[in-house]
């Protein structure tokens, strides 16, 4: 028979081959906290429709001498009496298979977790009318361990998107749908990039930088391309144009100096000071200023005074500011929006200019793959990254919580979280925090060395005076990275932090927190 087998092995057994009563009296004497009665006959009708050999699986929801009240995935509620020896715990989700159902009583067995997994990868399989080769027992496995159903449609795409995308991990292929993200080239891709850590829009950025440079900075007749690319990128959402940052708070004095003598060489006076011009303006200023000839011009646009020109329009453009952060989820969802928005400003662009721009086009399309990636992995998990700009730095950062968003729509009273930081001085950073009990949080400081170590330790009374400020409890912890091991694991600490609970997880604040 075909059961839905969902929030599988979240908890193995300890022992089998044990032999169990079913009573299947609705009168039940011990009626734990919670049931009713018409849970109790839904599990009834469930259980007599079993045959000898058939499997279902139960959540233990309390024992009680040797009475075990077992709740179905679906909410079907019996009571079992326990034979001497069953060895169940609580808080387990146990796999059953029918000995006997006769005279009104239905005898079962726990299974031995190899067992359990043995007998429903053999019904799953039979129920799909697929064989029991290596693939597809090895598709099961996949499946049960994260909690998904093994059903003829579920195990049929399996198969269908293994075939078509071999390259794919079955992993990474069997997440993509368990979070209802499309399973094509490009998120598999994406997904990919994120498990190595190597999709952030920081590097992005800097490669849609370079292919400004090579693509439309090459002669002096993409010129106008790249004033037009520039001004679209100041283009903010509905109609509001993002503001310039002065060049003088953005770049360096060596810069502005070398700015000035390429420009007094080539006879060429601008309307203001530089540092007192915008960043968006300096630049429109030399494309349109006709004093420049070719050869001075290509010198000044290759020069590395330059480039930190166009890094400041990128910043000012492409990147959040500490307000945007402090103003919270909608800020940052505008900021994405905001930034595709650029993208697809640049490319109009090049296309009205009939530019292909081939190494800066690449980099564009990545970035839209990589947003709508996040946006997808954001309807069921929270995931955020942040390129900050300061005044005189910069920095990245990138949020995780883990909880999935249909249990925050649950209010749970218990959040866990994790900021990564890439900051200039304070390098990388993990900052794990736990909200607990409405106003309690526990956090846990895990940095590169013992020097930073120190300098977070030297400060942390402010963070906890603003914290308990605003009504928290607070309690810190702090240690230096010993290994790998203390850094998040993308796809098992965040991906399935929730499909495999009995793995546990970095978030989970051991002895330290």
């Amino acid at each position: 028979m075909n059961i839905n087998m969902s929030d599988f092995f979240k908890n193995n057994i300890s022992s089998g081959s044990q032999t169990t009563d079913v009573n299947v009296s609705e009168n039940v004497s011990h009626e734990p906290s919670g049931s009713n009665n018409a849970a109790q006959a839904a599990g009834i009708k469930i259980l007599n429709s079993l045959m000898s050999g058939d499997t279902f699986t139960g959540y233990v929801s309390q024992l009680n001498g040797n009475n075990a009240y077992i709740t179905m995935n679906n909410g079907a509620q019996i009571q079992a009496k326990l034979m001497q020896g069953a060895l169940i715990n609580i808080g387990q989700n146990v796999t059953f298979m029918v000995e006997d159902n006769s005279d009104n009583k239905i005898s079962i067995k726990p299974f031995l977790a190899n067992e359990q997994q043995a007998v429903l990868i053999d019904k799953a399989l039979e129920a799909a009318g697929l064989g029991d080769t290596d693939d597809n027992i090895n598709i099961v496995k996949e499946l049960l361990g994260l909690g998904m159903p093994v059903d003829a449609q579920t195990l049929g795409n399996m198969v269908k998107y293994s075939m078509k995308f071999p390259e794919a991990s079955l992993n990474t292929v069997a997440n993509l749908m368990r979070l209802e993200i499309p399973v094509n080239e490009q998120n598999i891709r994406e997904f990919q990039m994120y498990v190595q850590f190597n999709g952030h829009i920081e590097n992005l950025l800097s490669d849609m930088e370079n292919g400004i440079v090579n693509d439309l900075l090459k002669n002096n007749q993409d010129i106008m391309d790249f004033q037009n690319v520039i001004t679209g990128m100041y283009e903010g959402l509905d109609g509001e144009e993002v503001s310039s940052s002065a060049a003088g708070d953005v770049l360096s004095q060596q810069t502005i100096d070398e700015l000035n003598n390429m420009l007094s060489d080539s006879g060429v006076k601008l309307n203001n000071d530089i540092a007192e011009t915008s960043v968006k303006e300096l630049i429109n200023q030399l494309a349109e200023n006709n004093s420049l000839n070719s050869d001075n011009f290509q010198k000044i646009i290759n020069s590395g005074s330059f480039r930190e020109i166009l890094h400041a329009v990128i910043n000012d453009t492409m990147k959040l500011t500490p307000k945007d952060i402090q103003e919270g989820e909608e800020a940052v969802s505008s900021y994405y929006k905001r930034i595709r928005k650029n993208v697809e400003n640049i490319e109009n662009s090049l296309k009205s200019a009939g530019n292909s721009a081939p190494e800066l086009s690449k980099s564009l399309s990545d970035i839209k793959s990589n947003i709508d990636f996040m946006n997808d992995l954001n309807k069921n998990m929270t995931y955020f990254q942040m390129p900050v700009k300061f005044s005189k730095s910069e920095g990245n950062g990138e949020l995780y919580v883990f909880t999935n968003k249909k249990n925050l729509a649950g209010k749970t009273d218990n959040i866990s979280a994790m900021l990564h930081l890439d900051m200039d001085n304070l390098k990388s950073m993990d900052i794990y925090v736990n909200l607990s009990g409405g106003n309690n949080v526990s956090t846990n400081f895990v940095l590169e060395t013992e020097e930073l170590l120190d300098f977070v330790y030297q400060h942390i009374d402010r963070l906890n005076a603003r914290l308990e400020k605003l009504g928290y409890n607070t309690h810190f912890e702090m240690k230096v990275a010993a290994d790998s091991s203390d850094r998040l694991d993308f796809v098992k600490d965040f991906i399935e932090a929730e499909a495999r609970p009995a793995a546990g997880g970095q978030y989970i604040f051991d002895a330290k927190a």
